[in-house]
């Protein structure tokens, strides 16, 4: 079995940055500029403080963990972060089509971030997107745009403040089957069900939010430490 990836997303703190390094995480995500109101949500300045910080602690720790901020918008806008903040990845978790993704890639200098697309939970929104319904078509047409990572969430633009849905593991399944680049599982994930998810999906990565959260953008180290420690146990 391959290692998974695992991402700890709407991180809000120093502390928790610290705590997600410490504890093996390989990719810290940031809620940056998103276009709808959403609690995990912090301005560019605030983001590259903590991207400073991670940056620091991770030299500190020895560790070869990533950075990722999650966005939407146009393509002048997404570049602007890539360019201000230079994060390892860019999570396009709005209402991105195939043509902002290429004009995303294609920028000079944005060829050291790995762009991250969600496939909408929504089929009019998937072709609107994509030019295709069908979940398998529309992530095929995401990655050929010049997406490296496709990300099935539970939650998209409609919902992306909401902490209780969960992830449709048929939709998962349909479009593993149809790239040939990693594909990250999103959705109700906990130290409680991360196991069963595993070993049903067989996920490239997964993205954690409020399932390790003590409060709304207050990360719990001991629910971080539980987490990582069900995935070793699985692999193991």
């Amino acid at each position: 079995m391959n290692d998974i990836k695992i991402k700890i997303c709407g991180l809000m703190r120093e502390k928790d940055v610290e705590s997600c390094i410490r504890n093996g995480v390989d990719i810290v995500g940031f809620v940056t500029e998103y276009p709808v109101e959403v609690p995990w949500n912090m301005d560019r300045k605030r983001t590259k403080e903590l991207i400073t910080f991670f940056r620091e602690t991770r030299e500190r720790y020895g560790s070869s963990a990533k950075c990722c901020i999650v966005s939407g918008g146009d393509s002048d806008k997404l570049s602007g972060l890539i360019e201000e903040l230079e994060p390892d990845y860019l999570q396009m978790h709005y209402k991105e089509d195939c043509r902002i993704i290429r004009e995303v890639t294609g920028r000079k200098g944005a060829s050291k971030t790995v762009v991250i697309k969600t496939v909408p939970n929504d089929a009019a929104e998937r072709k609107r997107q994509s030019g295709n319904e069908e979940p398998s078509a529309a992530a095929a047409a995401f990655a050929e745009s010049g997406a490296g990572i496709i990300l099935v969430d539970a939650r998209g633009a409609e919902n992306a403040a909401g902490s209780s849905a969960k992830l449709d593991e048929k939709l998962y399944n349909e479009v593993r089957e149809a790239v040939d680049i990693p594909v990250m599982a999103a959705g109700g994930i906990t130290a409680e069900n991360v196991k069963s998810i595993i070993n049903d999906l067989s996920p490239d990565m997964i993205d954690v939010m409020t399932g390790v959260e003590e409060s709304t953008g207050v990360k719990s180290e001991a629910k971080i430490e539980k987490l990582i420690q069900q995935i070793k146990v699985r692999k193991g």
